[in-house]
């Protein structure tokens, strides 16, 4: 196989797990069932399983789990790149789709003069950080 098609899978498989725990899961759990074309109905099924096993090792901080459920789908992908050049533009479809905005919603931070205190998780512990907070604008038109 190319380095074309092994980036592209390597790519959609790296989308499809960072996407399992968000809230468009349903949708992209559809797309990505039907880059797997007559095999879609064993493949949502799976990718379910997948979603499942990945919420109970984010949950248990277990990164090592995580890593290899997307070796595992970056290699389902490799495998149908392979065998069924039409799943290529199928998923590059599906990646250029998802890496537009979500919705058409642009998002931007404000930083404001405030104080925030509390732990924040950087992983080095409590911290306490002065003369920052945020609001985020979400609608497209810039109104909030």
């Amino acid at each position: 196989m190319d380095a074309e098609l092994t980036a592209l899978a390597s790519s959609g498989a790296t989308t499809l797990i960072g996407l399992m725990v968000t809230d468009g899961w349903q949708q992209v759990r559809r797309r990505f069932s039907a880059i797997f074309g007559h095999r879609s109905a064993d493949v949502d099924e799976e990718l379910e399983r997948s979603r499942n096993a990945l919420v109970a090792a984010r949950q248990a901080m277990d990164a090592t789990a995580a890593d290899d459920l997307e070796a595992e789908w970056r290699s389902r992908l490799r495998r149908l790149l392979a065998t069924d050049p039409a799943a290529t533009e199928r998923l590059r479809a599906v990646l250029d789709e998802l890496a537009g905005p979500v919705g058409g919603v642009h998002t931007e931070t404000h930083f404001r003069d405030t104080t925030i205190n509390g732990p924040v998780n950087t992983g080095s512990g409590p911290q306490t950080t002065h003369g920052l907070t945020y609001g985020m604008r979400s609608d497209p038109s810039g109104h909030e």
